[in-house]
C-alpha cells in the first residue's frame, strides 16, 4: 500500500505547501496539472519493486518468525519509504526554488525505486546475517 501513497505527487504537494508557500488549492492545482493515470501507474509499477521484495522476504524466509526479524523487516520498510520520498522530494525541490531543474530529473521516477530495491536486498541480507549471528550467540550462551 505504501507504494501507492508515497509517490511523486505527495512530495510535490508538500513541496508546494512548505517550500513554494502556496495555498492549499494552489498546491493541489500545481501538483496535478500534468498528472495522468498512465504516468502514475508507470511510476507505481517501479515503486512496487522494493515492496514486493520485502513482502517476499517476509513470506519466504524465517526472518519473520522472530520478533527481532519482524522489527528488522519493518525498519527496512520504513527506510525504503523514507528513501523513496526523499528521492522524489529532491527531484522536485528545484521546481519551487530559483535553482535549475535538470532535463533528466524525471529519470528519478524510475531510478529511485530501483536503488530502493537494491537497498532492500542488501538490508535483508544484512538482517539475515545478523539474525544468524544472534542465534549462534544465543545457542552458545545456553
Amino acid at each position: 500500500m505504501a507504494f501507492l501513497i508515497v509517490n511523486e505527487y505527495l512530495a510535490k504537494f508538500l513541496l508546494a505547501i512548505f517550500v513554494g508557500n502556496l495555498e492549499y488549492s494552489q498546491a493541489i492545482e500545481r501538483t496535478f496539472e500534468y498528472a495522468t493515470v498512465e504516468s502514475y501507474l508507470l511510476a507505481a509499477g517501479f515503486r512496487a519493486l522494493p515492496f514486493i521484495a520485502i513482502g517476499l522476504i517476509a513470506l519466504k524466509t524465517e526472518m519473520s518468525k522472530s520478533i527481532v526479524g519482524r522489527i528488522g523487516i519493518w525498519v527496512i520498510t520504513l527506510l525504503v519509504i523514507s528513501f523513496i520520498f526523499y528521492g522524489y522530494w529532491g527531484m522536485q525541490h528545484s521546481l519551487f526554488t530559483d535553482a535549475h531543474t535538470s532535463s533528466t530529473s524525471a529519470l528519478v521516477l524510475i531510478w529511485i525505486p530501483i536503488w530502493a530495491f537494491v537497498f532492500t536486498i542488501t538490508s535483508a541480507f544484512a538482517l539475515f546475517i545478523s539474525l544468524k549471528i544472534l542465534a549462534f550467540i544465543q545457542k552458545r550462551a545456553t
